[in-house]
């Protein structure tokens, strides 16, 4: 089949935004390739430069490579091209090739289980993955737009999440896009999660990773809206209490958010800040004191910043 592929170089930091945005035109499937997996596939395969493709190359400092496909049929007429270059306008400029490869069955082949932080191994439904004693499996269909794991800010959440989730911990999730982190918390043992995002094409890949792990409907809520304009959802949400609070976000909303946190956190809980580029650490550290935080932890990994808050 021939297929119309779609790329878009822009800040790493508006690639879910703009993934996001693709889902109005039934895009469910992009791959995003930043600076740091571009540096990590090459230190990964020494001496093997001359099959590095040559899209992994173009993602320079600070941003990011977002490639998506169309069938070269009604699915990529002129008309949905043009609205999906209107639709990016503010983020770059997309470029259009026609491709032949089976691009949505052969991707699959290098999509393999992966570990994360001590226990927890991300593996796609297609993969029949037997567990090493003490490991958690996380089963997902990796083909959505959403979080797949492989993301550091998402991995550096999880370590976060292996060491303060507590058995029958009710969990917060904040920006939870494919719902990885509260159906994670739910497997090492939490007793209740809710997960809240702005997008509400959100529920329904929750809703299908719940299914894929088995987690009965009764333990994971989920809601959509804005939590800092939306007051009958901040209602909602806060009828119970929260031992842990993750948000995977970005410093600006982590940022605004932090009050609203500390009211919906029992009093030892735990808010897990993550998606903070380095450039502002700092200001994330300064309104979390304002707010009445102690950061307990940091944690980096490239780019990336995670911080663990108390109270």
């Amino acid at each position: 089949m021939r297929w119309l592929e779609g790329k878009i170089e822009l800040e790493n930091e508006k690639t879910d935004i703009a993934a996001a945005l693709l889902t109005d035109f039934g895009i469910e499937g992009v791959e995003i390739v930043d600076e740091y997996e571009n540096k990590r596939f090459i230190e990964d395969h020494p001496g093997n430069w001359d099959y590095v493709d040559s899209d992994l190359l173009r993602a320079q400092k600070g941003n990011a490579l977002l490639k998506f496909y169309l069938t070269e049929d009604e699915d990529a007429s002129d008309c949905k091209i043009q609205s999906i270059g209107d639709a990016l306008v503010d983020f770059g400029r997309v470029c259009f090739t026609i491709v032949e490869d089976d691009w949505s069955e052969t991707w699959k082949q290098h999509y393999k289980p992966f570990k994360v932080g001590k226990n927890v191994v991300i593996a796609p439904v297609w993969e029949d993955y037997m567990p090493n004693d003490g490991e958690i499996i996380f089963r997902i269909d990796p083909g959505h737009v959403f979080g797949t794991g492989q993301h550091q800010s998402t991995a550096l959440c999880i370590v976060a999440l292996e060491k303060y989730v507590t058995e029958g911990a009710n969990i917060l999730d904040i920006g939870c896009g494919s719902g990885i982190l509260s159906i994670i918390s739910l497997l090492l043992g939490a007793n209740t999660a809710t997960a809240v995002d702005i997008d509400p094409s959100a529920e329904k890949v929750c809703l299908e990773n719940a299914r894929h792990n088995q987690i009965p409907p009764e333990n994971l809520k989920i809601f959509s809206g804005n939590i800092l304009t939306d007051e009958k959802l901040r209602h909602e949400i806060s009828q119970n209490k929260y031992q842990v609070i993750v948000a995977n976000i970005i410093a600006d909303v982590i940022i605004q958010i932090a009050p609203i946190v500390k009211e919906l956190l029992v009093s030892d809980g735990v808010f897990v800040a993550g998606g903070i580029i380095r450039d502002r650490r700092a200001d994330v550290l300064a309104a979390a004191e304002q707010s009445g935080f102690i950061v307990a932890e940091i944690a980096t990994q490239d780019e990336w910043v995670t911080m663990v808050m108390v109270l």
